[in-house]
């Protein structure tokens, strides 16, 4: 009935906020024409009568379908995913329990509360949102105040975040058990609308930084703009140390407020109210209250990756000290460039492999004198796997191939799944495209394509089905 409705209407030519509640208007029967009514009642009645009930056939092969059923009566067993998107993994209850207590019981970065307590101090976040909506309503959009209203609403009645943990299976054992990483999701806690409100603020400061790039295309893009390398050029890259929960919470908000004024006051920025949004971030990172089982806790310190504006606020965070790295070491960083906690360099070597030595240890020092941030290096080389890309210098220029970790499992989806078979089409057509752009060389493309083909076979792809995708994916 929408689409007739508004049929003959102009397309409106807008970019609506992310912000917004969806709507659950419908045209009045008389506003619609008859004939449509007529129309569908008839079709519906013949698609009724057309459609007979009968047990579906399973999609499952019988030793599948046996495994399932002893995975899903085991007693101890959980399934939790893996970090990367590596896939689920099992682990037994006890154990995940183990390792989610070894993150929580760091006294400097999380507390345990009684229900009592926590229900008290969600009371009262509750009040302070209230009250900085009262505050700041003239200052937000009607579809902003509407939006986080809405999220406020629904997760009153079980206001608390979720905390899980994600398997590191790429990066090995380590001291006898596999490292994991801490998520708190804020989807259900009372701050989470607000969240996404301080999210869209943010983004656009965030762009900005000197370092930032928006995905592995955009990299490649800034790679290829480099037509030749000077000769001492070697890369580097850079993986932060537990970035989010490193970042303390006290020092983030003073850096970060004061950014936000300044670039407020000398007109860089005027999307927001520079004391509403700061206001909201104190709201949104001093007031992470999770839930694990029937356990409540409060992160006390570092920031929760899963709060909404965790990526663009430790982007922001970061990008303040590297204004100081970018001014004294542009002599020797001919590119810098972070994607969040990921950075990616070409150092420029000096020719006295003592000073450079000495210059590279200095620098890399440098690095982690940010509030307690480590940012360990790999020594500059040639060549370095960075995201899903790897990049290397040959005869002077910048060369890059697709990288996968040696445990991906390529789980992709089978034939019998039953999910809409655009789907299926939508992942050919998505990763024939990123093969083709992430490849300096089509000839490593071509290679990558083909063993993408492979794998869908070894799937329970059929040629035939696979054969005219591939082709009308190039």
């Amino acid at each position: 009935s929408l689409k007739v409705f508004f049929a003959g209407f102009d397309r409106l030519d807008h970019n609506p906020s992310k912000l917004y509640v969806k709507s659950k208007w419908r045209p009045q029967w008389d506003q619609v024409p008859a004939w449509v009514t007529k129309r569908l009642s008839r079709f519906f009645a013949r698609l009724r009568e057309s459609f007979v009930h009968k047990r579906a056939k399973s999609n499952l092969l019988p030793f599948q379908e046996k495994l399932l059923t002893e995975l899903r009566q085991h007693p101890f067993l959980l399934f939790p995913d893996t970090d990367k998107g590596l896939g689920p993994c099992a682990v037994t209850y006890d154990q995940y329990i183990e390792e989610c207590l070894a993150h929580l019981t760091n006294e400097e970065i999380y507390e345990r509360l009684s229900e009592q307590q926590a229900q008290t101090l969600v009371s009262e976040l509750h009040e302070k949102l209230e009250a900085w909506f009262e505050d700041w309503q003239e200052h937000l959009h009607e579809s902003e105040l509407k939006f986080i209203r809405r999220h406020l609403n629904d997760n009153s009645s079980s206001p608390f975040g979720q905390f899980y943990i994600l398997y590191k299976i790429h990066k090995g054992i380590k001291d006898g058990r596999w490292p994991t990483r801490p998520v708190c999701s804020d989807v259900s806690s009372l701050p989470h609308g607000l969240g996404k409100w301080v999210t869209e603020k943010l983004l656009p400061i965030a762009k900005t930084q000197k370092s930032f790039f928006q995905d592995s295309f955009e990299l490649k893009r800034i790679l290829d703009n480099i037509r030749v390398l000077p000769s001492n050029a070697m890369l580097f890259t850079s993986d932060a140390t537990s970035m989010y929960t490193n970042i303390k919470t006290p020092p983030a908000l003073k850096e970060i407020s004061s950014l936000l004024q300044k670039l407020f006051n000398d007109g860089t920025f005027r999307h927001y109210n520079p004391k509403s949004l700061i206001e909201a971030l104190h709201l949104v990172f001093e007031n992470n209250f999770f839930k694990l089982g029937d356990t409540y806790w409060r992160q006390k310190s570092g920031t929760g990756m899963g709060i909404s504006p965790a990526p663009p606020w430790a982007t922001i965070f970061y990008g303040i000290f590297e204004e100081h790295i970018l001014k004294k070491w542009k002599q020797y960083l001919f590119l810098f460039k972070r994607f969040i906690d990921d950075i990616f360099g070409i150092w420029l070597s000096d020719p006295s492999p003592e000073v450079n030595e000495a210059k590279w240890e200095e620098f890399t020092q440098d690095l982690n004198c940010w509030y307690g941030l480590t940012w360990p290096c790999t020594a500059p080389a040639l060549s370095c796997d960075f995201m899903d890309m790897t990049i290397s210098i040959e005869n002077g220029t910048l060369v890059t191939r697709v990288f996968k970790k040696d445990m991906n499992l390529y789980l992709y989806l089978p034939p019998t799944s039953s999910h809409p078979k655009g789907i299926g089409t939508g992942l050919i057509f998505g990763q024939v495209l990123r093969y083709r752009r992430l490849s300096t060389h089509q000839c490593d493309a071509d290679k990558k394509i083909r063993e993408f083909y492979q794998r869908l076979l070894a799937r329970g792809h059929s040629p035939n089905t696979l054969s005219p995708l591939f082709l009308k994916a190039e």
